[in-house]
């Protein structure tokens, strides 16, 4: 799923950005999120729990390099806020948050909550694991 998201460049202050949603069924526990970089090679991809960002669209969540937080009306945010941090920084990205929880219903109908194990490949991720075996 491709949508606009804002980066958040201060209190009052944000840019538009393109942004790609993807979700892979042999890879069933992850969604992958691209933001592309200024000149569309350096894209930056970040793979992170579909579980997260279900929590995240009702309640703050993450506590590592992907942190998540709702829709705030309280506060006049109608988004979906990510925080992405690594060793080289971070970025405050929002969502919008409708076409976003749409995006994830369809991952859910195509792979169930608790169904996921069914879609993995298990001899490949032990070979990854362990080559030569």
């Amino acid at each position: 799923m491709n949508l606009t998201a804002q980066l958040v460049l201060g209190r009052a202050e944000t840019v538009a950005i393109p942004a790609r949603f993807t979700y892979d069924r042999q890879d069933p526990f992850t969604v992958l999120m691209e933001i592309p970089g200024p000149d569309d090679r350096d894209n930056s991809r970040w793979n992170f729990a579909r579980d997260l960002l279900q929590w995240g669209l009702h309640r703050p969540s993450g506590e590592g390099d992907v942190r998540i937080w709702p829709p705030c009306h309280c506060n006049n945010r109608p988004d979906v806020r990510i925080l992405l941090c690594d060793s080289t920084g971070s970025a405050l990205v929002d969502f919008p948050s409708q076409p976003l929880r749409e995006w994830l219903v369809r991952t859910w109908e195509a792979v169930p909550p608790g169904e996921e194990n069914a879609w993995i490949d298990w001899d490949a991720v032990v070979g990854r694991l362990l080559p030569g075996c």
